[in-house]
């Protein structure tokens, strides 16, 4: 049987340079395959997340963009849709300075602000919650000021903590947070430096990922809560993971603008069975 090959690129999302920031792989489409082979792409890349994007007619966007994890399909991620978008600009010979993204999530954006790219997505706004047991065995409840759940689809958790070492030097018990029938868990804190407002990690076992390096999604929920906070419009958010990184975000009503770098590691071909 012959062979179909799809291109394949791998981006680090949130950085200016390599071996940093978020990992992501980015499939372009001629026309959609069937879920399962999505997912099984996906599940072979091994990444926090794989994007991908197929052109289409309609009028208020340019592609129409989808994401999954080792596990399972998500309806929206940051840090994939960067990569994604600078695959678009800097490889497949986009031109223009802003790309329209049709999504689960509704109509995305991702602009050219000289060699950075913005994105322009939905706050996630919180509710308040009681922090369940599991969780409370599985991290540092002590610290914890305020628990909240995310008022989406996604119905994350959010532990508010009262300082940054907390969020950093947390060692989760992972097996636990593996059991949650919800996606994940954020842990924040406001920042003990200059160099940013907020310190923030993102723990999701239960769909393959222990802990995911730079979340554009995540600070869609924290930046809001922030800039809440500390009476600002523009917060920056560093989350404090293995391989880290800053997110310069900026509320604008009910959404968040996303502004980082991305930084092309590899590419490739996929070959599938016809």
């Amino acid at each position: 049987m012959a062979d179909t090959p799809l291109p394949i690129y791998q981006v680090d999302a949130f950085t200016n340079h390599l071996f940093a920031g978020n990992p992501a792989a980015v499939v372009p489409l001629d026309r959609w395959l069937p879920d399962t082979t999505l997912q099984q792409i996906a599940m072979e890349n091994n990444q926090s997340e794989t994007a991908f994007f197929v052109k289409t007619e309609d009028g208020d966007a340019d592609y129409h963009i989808r994401w999954f994890t080792p596990t399972v399909e998500v309806p929206l991620c940051g840090h994939a849709t960067l990569a994604s978008a600078c695959v678009l600009f800097n490889q497949l010979g986009v031109t223009g300075n802003e790309i329209r993204l049709q999504s689960k999530s509704g109509i995305l954006t991702a602009r050219r602000d000289g060699d950075a790219i913005v994105l322009n997505f939905p706050a996630q706004p919180l509710v308040e919650d009681i922090m369940p047991d599991n969780i409370a065995r599985a991290l540092s409840p002590e610290h914890a000021i305020a628990c909240f759940k995310v008022a989406s689809r996604d119905t994350d958790y959010v532990l508010v903590y009262d300082n940054a070492a907390t969020v950093r030097d947390m060692v989760p018990d992972m097996s636990v947070l593996a059991t949650l029938a919800e996606r994940g868990v954020i842990v924040t804190a406001p920042s003990d430096s200059d160099d940013c407002d907020m310190v923030s990690r993102y723990f999701l076992p239960a769909l393959g990922i222990n802990e995911d390096p730079v979340t554009g999604y995540m600070h869609c929920v924290v930046a809001p809560y922030w800039a809440s906070q500390t009476g600002k419009t523009n917060v920056i958010g560093y989350q404090a993971s293995a391989r880290g990184g800053f997110i310069d975000c900026t509320i604008d009503g009910d959404r968040v603008h996303l502004k980082g770098h991305a930084v092309l590691y590899l590419k490739g071909e996929i070959f599938l069975p016809n």
